[in-house]
């Protein structure tokens, strides 16, 4: 019999296997409490009998406007159970750009969670046939999710097979959404991601990466954006693992303690910010703090050795970690939890250091790589099979060829149908033999690691023709614990100059141990004190890149980046078209000395 790949047929299988357990965990009145697989079960199928009793047939789209929440995670799935097709949507779009996206896929309904995003869809202009709110709203245009499901619990009960008939008709190559792409650049792009593209990604990644029923996992980044849908969502709900939700971006390290789990899917960014804030504690510290730290770190690499070769490791070793952990890392292990067993990063390149760092603390970090347009997964490193620096090895049923230019390019049963009304700009991507064009300069090395290089689109042509990749130096840059985000500037120009945003409770640290007034923070960055020691900071780690890498000039920013101001995108990554837009008068000033 031929093995199928539908979505909701795998979570079903569940429901029955895992009725009792929790399958997700929502912080109501200032605790966690769980929804069982079973009530998670017939919530899905009310909600699915109640669209289909609206009309909303096989194919349809329906958009889902929310933050993370458990009526997130019901209505994608009763939407994919009967043949529909999500449309997830960034809370954080403004009303222009929620239009697009609406007006480009033509949904009929819309899931959404609160009033306040209500009034961004009625800024926007799009009229739905129908609207279902997570949080209770009088309001003549809406219908409150729990009078949907108890609307179809009543249909369920008279007719107890048709949910089961409906699910029936789903196919393998349906299409189960299309998630449009953050968009560093440019319009969004509707990828069309089938059940088969999701499962067998699923189903794939999990044999390098281990994933298991027991599992908990920490849901924050927005299940709008693949990662966090296939990833945070998918495989727990397909291996019938559980999901907490955390409260905000905000509460991440709050909720990991509360909600303990076994494994956490992020970005960078996360790990930056917690190296970051560990490395400005001990080098403001006494020499004493510093010494036991590094003592720390020394004896923390045995354990790395060990969790990456399967070296064996001594009494006397065993001894020292110990004591390193309850001097050092004991209080890191505890904000995760005290039960996490590792990280998933993906979204960006994570810096080599910052994993090894991570290893040495007994918190594993597994890297790995992938597009919207691949579901996401396409390498991944994992227990027994890891090489820090590198996106992991190419999961079961994946291809890959590095083109004469070393733009990577990747086949397999994970790879989009194509881009939603344009098969122009799916053939722009999607070559004859079926090779998706990443986008993406790498390598892999001779035990099959895969290793990014940059971003194809993002490499700097100085005017002396030297080739310039950013990212490696920008992640380097962002290892000083005073640095948070660069942006490295040199196409068609005579030298490389960098834009720097600082991390400001770093940064106040050492201006207040220098004497050296913070406020107003517009004047703070304009001081020569500051200068010199951010300059430094800039050579220190940048010194192994080549003499034509270096960074000749900067400028410091008067703020951090955010999804608001336009200048990262809902997946965190920076936005360095806006970003040169926005402070292209410091661009000029910095060419024009």
């Amino acid at each position: 019999m031929k093995e199928t790949y539908i979505i909701p047929q795998r979570f079903f299988e569940n429901v029955e296997k895992y009725a009792d357990k929790p399958a997700l965990l929502s912080k109501i009145d200032g605790n966690y409490r769980p929804v069982l697989y079973r009530d998670l079960g017939n919530n899905v199928k009310s909600i699915g009998l109640v669209l289909d009793s609206w009309g909303i047939k096989h194919g349809d789209r329906v958009a889902i406007m929310s933050d993370n929440r458990e009526e997130w995670v019901m209505a994608d799935l009763a939407n994919v159970s009967i043949g529909l097709v999500s449309v997830p949507i960034y809370p954080t779009l403004s009303p222009k750009q929620v239009f697009e996206l609406l007006n480009h896929s033509n949904p009929r309904v819309l899931f959404i969670s609160t009033p306040e995003l209500l009034q961004k869809i009625v800024d926007s202009g799009y009229d739905f046939e129908h609207i279902i709110i997570f949080n209770k709203h009088q309001s003549p245009k809406t219908k409150w999710i729990q009078d949907v499901i108890k609307e179809g619990e009543k249909i369920h009960s008279q007719n107890p097979n048709k949910h089961n008939e409906l699910m029936g008709t789903v196919k393998d190559d349906d299409l189960a959404c299309i998630n449009y792409t953050s968009g560093t650049t440019g319009v969004p792009k509707g990828v069309m991601l089938s059940h088969e593209n999701f499962v067998r990604d699923v189903d794939n990644s999990i044999k390098i990466i281990q994933i298991f029923p027991e599992d908990v996992f920490l849901s924050f980044l927005p299940l709008s954006h693949v990662l966090e849908r296939m990833g945070g969502y998918y495989v727990p709900m397909i291996l019938g693992a559980t999901i907490g939700f955390a409260e905000s971006t905000e509460t991440v390290v709050q909720n990991m303690s509360e909600v303990q789990p076994t494994i956490l899917i992020s970005v960078p960014r996360l790990f930056e910010k917690i190296y970051g804030t560990v490395m400005s504690g001990v080098l403001s510290g006494s020499a004493i703090k510093k010494s036991i730290f590094y003592w720390a770190l020394k004896s923390g690499k045995v354990r790395m050795e060990n969790d990456i070769s399967g070296t064996p490791i001594s009494s006397w070793q065993k001894r020292k970690i110990k004591i390193a952990d309850k001097l050092v890392f004991s209080k890191l292990q505890q904000k995760t939890g005290g039960k996490l067993q590792r990280f998933v990063s993906g979204g960006a390149p994570l810096s080599a250091e910052i994993a090894e760092f991570f290893f040495c603390a007994g918190l594993k970090i597994y890297e790995g790589y992938g597009l919207t347009e691949t579901s996401p997964v396409i390498t991944v490193n994992g227990p027994g099979n890891v090489r820090l620096g590198s996106v992991g090895v190419a999961i079961p049923e994946t291809e890959f060829k590095i083109a004469g230019d070393s733009e990577i390019l990747v086949r397999g049963p994970q790879v989009m149908k194509g881009y939603y009304k344009s098969q122009e700009m799916t053939d722009e991507v999607i070559d004859s033999d079926g090779f998706l064009h990443t986008g993406d300069i790498g390598h892999f090395d001779d035990d099959g690691f895969l290793f990014i290089t940059d971003r194809k689109k993002n490499l700097l042509v100085t005017a002396s023709g030297k080739n310039v990749a950013p990212q490696p130096i920008e992640e380097s840059l962002k290892l000083s614990p005073y640095i948070s985000e660069s942006v490295l500037i040199g196409d068609r120009k005579h030298f490389i100059s960098a834009l720097i945003v600082l991390d400001q409770v770093a940064i106040k640290k050492w201006a207040d141990d220098n004497l050296i007034a913070f406020e107003p923070y517009e004047k703070f960055i304009r001081n020569s004190e500051l200068y010199t020691h951010i300059q430094k900071e800039i050579e220190r780690k940048t010194v192994t890149f080549s003499r034509f890498e270096n960074i000749k000039k900067f400028r410091i920013l008067p703020k951090d980046f955010t999804i608001e101001d336009g200048e990262l995108t809902p997946s965190l990554k920076v936005k360095k078209k806006e970003v040169l837009r926005k402070y292209s008068h410091l661009v000029d000033e910095m060419y024009m000395e």
